[in-house]
């Protein structure tokens, strides 16, 4: 059903477009016929007057004058009309599709109109096809083809076959008589067959093989001579690296050395000589091709194959050629308009510019917002006008591209929006001490994507901005000018007093030179447990990064001072003092661990 079908379609637009070329030449037959019409009304309105002339012999009377007056305007205008007719003839030639009679490459002449029922282009096939047979058959004189002249035709025939025939029409479009036309034509015919059937004689096939044989071993000459040019110049530069050929040295830094300029410089031989042999061959096969008739529609169309390509390019840049200039006119534009914000931005962020409400440290990040909406609306503009925009290829790019885009970059986008939500938080800037998570150190980095920070063990850690955000973020250097407040915990028995745990607590402090003493270091009783009292000493530093430091040192004057005083400190579940073992302490010279 579905094949049927489509052959019911394919007839319907085969019949609709002959329909269409019918109407064509019918209309063209019908406006030749009316001008030949009004010709043979002229003609015979001529002959009339001049016959009325002839009758009234030699009288001298005025109605004599008066239809040599008539004669004489008739003539005027009918010179006239035959200028205005010419103009109309050549507008119609040029007009009206012409369909070539060229049975051996080179065109004999051109088919304008149909003839009875056969169309322009089919009068055509036809005369190709009974020349073509009269040439392939080896006993055809074409000496014996002539011209059998009618009422309607001049036709061209060869025995009993009618090669072609010339029409009043045909002649009209021509502005020659049909008889002067048919001989015209009899005449292209006679060479043509003639010239190739002395084109492929034995003879000539000999000398045409004799001279693509010369053109072979000429190509090979000159490619034996390029590989030896080839050689001579690597061994050449080879030869002399190590003399002329030196390293390109931008101040102290080599950017290219003598090895690799000698490296280049031979592929660039060698890519000179791939580039000769091409062309070489370019040249060569199209002569190649020539040199046979039956291959001479080879040549120009190998060349076409290099040609039209070319040709097709260089009129598409051509096209472009506006659309370019604009691209080139909104790139510049939006080039200095960059420039231009990031001039503001960067007085903002120098203090040299201050906006109310506008911190400092949105500066670049905000122009870095900026500058991407100027980019994209950069590539809305200039869109319409890049090479196939408009194309099927470039519209499905578009759309794989952004589909990929849109599935692969979901978290990198939300790190985006976290990014740029941290920045106008300004939890925290480069170089402040943070903990995020349970992750502690320096900011060194804040970007769209990722926060880095510097441990105190040199380790850098890379943190997504959506981590950043939903977690919590301790910032150690916002108030560091007043002191960070850190603290030391211990546990020590019921039966020591708590004043005293106290005041040793209180004396560590001054003592240790990383911490301040204002404001002053406080203790606190965190917890009465079963067997213990939890101590929390707080002390106040001012560099957040040297409490780890800070704390160590701490620890050790609590143990060396809690020691001297003999006050034991228990761990969770820990029975208070006993006296069967005693303590170490390294002030005491006659301790039982000196014996």
């Amino acid at each position: 059903m579905t094949i049927s079908c489509l052959f019911s379609t394919s007839t319907q637009l085969y019949a609709q477009e002959t329909d269409s070329v019918n109407k064509k030449e019918l209309d063209l037959s019908s406006l030749l016929n009316g001008i030949r019409q009004q010709q043979i009304n002229d003609s015979l309105e001529r002959v009339k007057l001049q016959n009325e002339i002839a009758d009234l012999k030699s009288q001298n009377s005025p109605k004599k004058e008066n239809l040599k007056q008539q004669l004489n305007e008739f003539d005027e205008e009918n010179n006239l009309r035959k200028q205005q007719l010419k103009v109309k003839v050549d507008s119609i030639k040029k007009n009206t599709k012409r369909y070539a009679v060229a049975p051996f490459q080179d065109t004999l002449f051109y088919i304008y109109n149909k003839l009875g029922s056969s169309l322009a282009k089919d009068r055509a096939y036809n005369v190709v096809s009974r020349i073509h047979n009269l040439y392939e058959d080896d006993f055809v004189k074409v000496d014996s083809f002539k011209i059998e002249n009618s009422e309607i035709s001049a036709d061209i025939v060869y025995k009993d076959l009618v090669i072609t025939s010339v029409t009043e029409l045909d002649a009209l479009l021509e502005g020659k008589s049909k008889e002067e036309i048919a001989a015209n034509y009899l005449k292209r015919i006679q060479d043509s067959i003639t010239t190739e059937r002395a084109d492929n004689s034995i003879t000539k096939l000999l000398t045409r093989i004799g001279l693509v044989f010369l053109i072979l071993v000429v190509f090979s000459i000159l490619i034996l001579l390029i590989n030896k040019l080839k050689k001579y110049g690597t061994q050449r530069i080879l030869t002399e690296r190590t003399q002329r050929i030196k390293d390109i040295k931008i101040k102290n830094y080599v950017l290219v050395t003598s090895v690799q300029k000698t490296r280049m410089f031979i592929n660039a031989i060698n890519i000179l000589r791939w580039g000769l042999i091409v062309l070489i061959a370019f040249i060569m096969l199209p002569i190649v091709f020539s040199v046979f008739p039956f291959t001479q529609s080879w040549a120009s169309n190998l060349i076409g194959l290099f040609t039209k390509p070319l040709k097709t390019a260089v009129l598409a840049i051509w096209d472009y050629i506006p659309n370019l200039i604009t691209v080139f006119v909104i790139l510049v534009v939006m080039r200095y308009a960059v420039r231009f914000i990031k001039y503001i931005f960067s007085e903002i962020d120098k203090g040299k510019l201050e906006v109310n409400g506008f911190h400092r440290d949105f500066a670049m990040p905000t122009f870095t917002i900026v500058r991407f909406l100027l980019q994209a609306f950069t590539l809305v503009l200039i869109f319409p006008y890049l090479p196939g925009a408009n194309s099927d290829i470039f519209k499905g790019i578009s759309v794989f591209i952004g589909v990929l885009f849109s599935l692969g970059s979901s978290s990198a986008i939300s790190n985006i929006i976290a990014g740029l939500v941290i920045t106008y938080m300004r939890p925290f800037r480069i170089g402040d001490r943070i903990t995020i998570a349970d992750k502690t150190g320096v900011v060194i980095e804040k970007s769209p994507l990722v926060t880095r920070l510097r441990t105190i063990k040199n380790e850098e850690i890379t943190i997504p901005n959506s981590s950043v955000l939903s977690g919590n973020t301790v910032n150690y250097s916002t108030f560091s000018e007043d002191g960070i407040c850190f603290q030391v915990e211990l546990t020590v028995g019921y039966e020591e007093p708590w004043q005293r745990i106290h005041e040793l607590l209180l004396n560590i402090p001054p003592r240790i030179k990383r911490v301040n003493l204002n404001p002053a270091p406080f203790v606190l009783q965190k917890k009465l447990d079963d067997f213990y009292v939890l101590y929390e000493l707080n002390v106040y530093i001012a560099k957040s990064g040297e409490i780890e430091l800070a704390k160590s040192e701490i620890f050790q004057s609590i143990l060396d001072d809690f020691l001297a005083a003999g006050i034991e400190m228990n761990g969770p579940h820990l029975f208070a003092k006993v006296d069967h073992v005693q303590q170490y302490n390294p002030k005491m010279p006659n301790s039982s661990y000196n014996n």
